[in-house]
């Protein structure tokens, strides 16, 4: 490849990481409907709410209860492998 087809997608790159990170920074920045999101403060003396737990499922079927229990909610699923 020639200096100049090199700088040119060296070039190419660098803008879509910049447009993608905009992007990202401005949609992060508006609720639904493109309203700010509402700022949360704690009170005092207030703790955190409890964080995401690691749950270790026994069946397939297990799975499919806890998975199928909230249907509007978003769920992220991790599923790892010895290998």
């Amino acid at each position: 490849m020639s200096r100049r087809g090199r700088s040119g997608a060296i070039g190419a790159a660098v803008l879509v990481v910049v447009l993608a990170a905009g992007w990202m920074a401005w949609s992060a920045s508006d609720g639904p409907g493109g309203t700010s999101a509402p700022t949360v403060t704690r009170a005092r003396g207030a703790t955190r709410p409890a964080g995401p737990t690691v749950t270790n499922l026994a069946s397939l079927e297990e799975l499919q209860a806890r998975f199928n229990a909230d249907k509007d909610t978003p769920r992220l699923v991790l599923a790892l492998a010895p290998t």
